[in-house]
């Protein structure tokens, strides 16, 4: 991959001193833009990275209009050269780096033996391995200015209860916990802060561009949206609180935090209702299909 396209808004970056700099991956549209409108609406200078650089600068139109600093870059997350790349050209252009925000991702549904082997392969490269680049290729330059500093990885609620027909999904973000919370040990004798972010879910692109092995795995997903309690804008929220007090676990949204304390607290009956509630799903959705059916032939 060539080194990543920039697009600098290099006015605002050479006149502060005592600016803070800040690195969003996914931050072309959904939870990452909103990531970077509130850190340059705080005063960062956002490096606001995108696979698609088309919808990085308009994220960065966005920041520009409202009197913001940032700069445009294209990043594929799975790629470590273009990780490289874009550590080499930030360390000559910024002072220092004090958050790392690894946000790109994607989703996919299927029962194992069902989805294609290579939406597995595809949701693990992003979802994880996407962190792990980021983290293994910003975290010395973390390092370097510690203390102070922050990683935060956004993983999911699914990473935390692991729903039957989401396995790829789940093993994703499950493995972005296991590394934060490694990760967390490491840096926090140095000063550095470690976050991971576990929403439910909110409405975003992320279902709308999924990988669903069947309709009502989509459908499904949708219903959640739907019926969200929380949005991008308090995602955010949470997580730049969780940084101020140095808060290793983000989980948003009450009905998520509840599922999450019982299934640490009763992790066996937790798993029944797990089952219970997919072989409902899947009685409903035999239901609605012959309706519909019914419907049809009217």
């Amino acid at each position: 991959m060539p080194a990543p396209t920039v697009t600098t808004k290099t006015t605002k970056l050479q006149n502060s001193t005592n600016r803070r700099y800040a690195i969003v991956t996914g931050a072309g549209s959904g939870l990452g833009r909103a990531f970077c409108l509130r850190l340059s609406r705080d005063g960062w200078h956002v490096g606001v990275t995108d696979v698609d650089f088309v919808a990085a600068e308009k994220t960065l139109a966005v920041l520009i209009a409202a009197g913001d600093s940032g700069e445009a870059l294209q990043l594929d997350v799975t790629d470590i050269a273009g990780w490289q790349n874009l550590l080499d050209r930030l360390r000559h252009e910024w002072p220092q780096l004090n958050l790392l925000v690894n946000n790109a991702g994607v989703c996919a549904a299927g029962e194992i033996g069902e989805a294609p082997l290579e939406h597995f392969r595809a949701v693990l490269d992003v979802n994880f391995h996407g962190v792990l680049n980021g983290c293994q290729t910003m975290v010395p330059w973390l390092k370097e200015t510690a203390p102070g500093g922050h990683v935060v990885n956004i993983a999911s609620i699914f990473g935390l209860i692991a729903p039957p027909t989401m396995s790829a999904y789940n093993v994703s973000k499950a493995a972005v916990v296991a590394l934060s919370e490694t990760l967390y040990g490491e840096l926090r004798p140095l000063g550095i802060g470690v976050t991971v972010v576990a929403p439910g879910f909110f409405d975003s692109q992320l279902v709308a561009r999924g990988r669903f092995a069947t309709d009502d795995q989509r459908q499904d997903a949708q219903r959640y949206v739907a019926k969200a309690e929380i949005s991008a804008e308090k995602v955010v929220d949470q997580s730049l609180a969780a940084i101020e007090h140095r808060k290793l676990y983000v989980v948003l949204g009450r009905k998520a935090r509840w599922v999450w304390r019982l299934k640490r607290w009763l992790p066996s009956l937790f798993a029944k209702l797990l089952v219970w509630k997919h072989d409902r799903n899947l009685r409903m959705n035999k239901v609605s299909r012959k309706d519909s059916k019914t419907r049809r032939k009217v």
